[in-house]
Formats: structure tokens, C-alpha cells, sequence
């Protein structure tokens, strides 16, 4: 068994048929030659080119599927296609740069709310009506990347915010300096998991991958470190390297 120079052993790793099937059908998602939207070789095709059996093409593609690389409907007498693979923008830790790469923003809802029990119960402590809600959609190149719920607190003069936050192309940030209040401090906690059924439906993710998101729980505050805001983000992480710059 070879050696190296420090006397150690070399373990070789050795790729099952289904595994070299999958890299190199992976190889060829990456470099272009299957394109995105283009129809996904069958199993029958498969086999031919690689001499394999159905069950060791099946275990490839199940691979490509689970990885986001091709989709397929749960009706399988549709056929399988190529997806298209998201480029990963920097979402970094500040306020003015967070939205350079998303290329629309829509407002689901945006409304003052006047009663606590509509609330949710974990910030009841923390904020107190009125309070101004937003839910809002981030889409790059017409693919939900972000949803995202925010509390704003009525230390801002919250009539004033919602007006102006209806108005196309409005940012939250901005738009506070505006009225006067700064966002000077971010408290981010960020969690990498498996999206929920729920969190699957609202980011249109394929049901048969394991695509990853990223939930971000953002605390907002002034310079006197009153808060401001408090937000809760799903971003998918295969669309998104998190940046963050800060003072020690």
C-alpha cells in the first residue's frame, strides 16, 4: 500500500458506479453542456450511455434531484429538466448594500397593527402597539430568494413610514434617515436548516430537494440604542454568502 513521505498511509477513494455516474452528469450541469429548462435524459438514455443498470442510473439522478441540479415533478410521466443554477450574491451586514443584487422586491402586506394578540407572542415583551408590519418577497431574475416579516416599533412616526413605504422602489433603511431615525446597530442571529413544508412553499423551492435556507432574526437600533425594528428573514442559501464586517 503506498506510503507518504511522512510514512502514513494513502487511503484511495474508490467511487461507486452510481456515484461516478452523478459526477459526471453533475460536471456537465456545471459547465453548461445540459442547459437550464433542457429536458433531463431519461433513465433508458442513461443506461445506454454509461452500460449501468436502472437502479444505479436511478440512484444518480435521485442525487442531481436532491442537490437542486434537476427537477422533477412529482407526476413522474412528466419529464425531468435541467435547473437553473442560482448565482450566490454577498447579503452583507449593513443597511445601504443589502438589496444590490435583488432585482425586485414585492410588498405582501403592509399595515399598522393596533391590538397585542396579533402579535407574535415571542416579541410581546419587546414591542408594543402600534406597530407597523411588513411582509415582503425578494426576487432575483424572477426566483423568491428572501421572505421576510418585519415589526417596526412606533418610536417612528409610523403613518408617515407605511406612505412612504408604498411608494415603488422604496427602501426601509433610507426611508427611516429620512423621517430622522439612523438604524445604527444590527444584532443578527443567523440558523442554516432544512426549510420546513410551509418555509418550501413560500420560497417555491422543488419539493424533492434538499436545498438549505438560512434564517436570519435581525434586531435593529438607534444610536441610543433604542429599538427599532425587529425581522425575521428566510433566504435561501444556495442564492446568498453572508458577509459581515464589524469593530472589535
Amino acid at each position: 500500500m503506498p506510503t507518504n513521505h511522512d510514512g502514513g498511509v494513502f487511503q484511495k477513494v474508490v467511487r461507486t458506479k452510481w456515484q461516478d455516474i452523478y459526477q459526471q452528469l453533475r460536471e456537465r450541469i456545471l459547465r453548461g453542456e445540459l442547459k437550464p429548462g433542457q429536458a433531463f435524459p431519461t433513465n433508458f438514455e442513461l443506461m445506454k450511455e454509461f452500460n449501468a443498470h436502472a437502479a444505479t442510473v436511478q440512484n444518480a439522478v435521485n442525487a442531481l434531484i436532491r442537490e437542486g441540479l434537476v427537477f422533477s415533478e412529482e407526476n413522474t410521466t412528466k419529464k425531468r429538466t435541467v435547473r437553473s443554477i442560482p448565482y450566490r450574491s454577498h447579503r452583507r451586514g449593513d443597511f445601504i448594500r443589502e438589496h444590490h443584487d435583488i432585482s425586485n422586491e414585492m410588498i405582501i402586506q403592509l399595515k399598522i397593527i393596533e391590538h397585542e394578540e396579533e402579535l407574535p407572542q415571542s416579541i410581546r415583551t419587546q414591542i408594543q402597539p402600534p406597530v407597523l408590519f411588513s411582509h415582503t418577497q425578494q426576487l432575483r431574475d424572477e426566483m423568491i430568494v428572501t421572505i421576510a416579516r418585519s415589526y417596526i416599533t412606533n418610536i417612528l412616526p409610523l403613518d408617515k413610514l407605511q406612505s412612504r413605504l408604498e411608494k415603488s422602489h422604496a427602501m426601509l433603511y433610507r426611508t427611516m434617515k429620512t423621517l430622522g431615525f439612523r438604524s445604527l446597530i444590527c444584532d443578527e442571529t443567523l440558523v442554516s436548516d432544512l426549510p420546513s413544508p410551509n418555509e418550501t412553499d413560500e420560497l417555491q423551492i422543488p419539493k424533492n430537494t434538499t436545498i438549505p435556507i438560512v434564517r436570519i432574526q435581525r434586531k435593529v437600533f438607534d444610536h441610543r440604542e433604542q429599538l427599532l425594528q425587529i425581522c425575521w428573514m428566510i433566504n435561501r442559501a444556495d442564492c446568498y454568502e453572508f458577509q459581515y464586517r464589524f469593530r472589535l
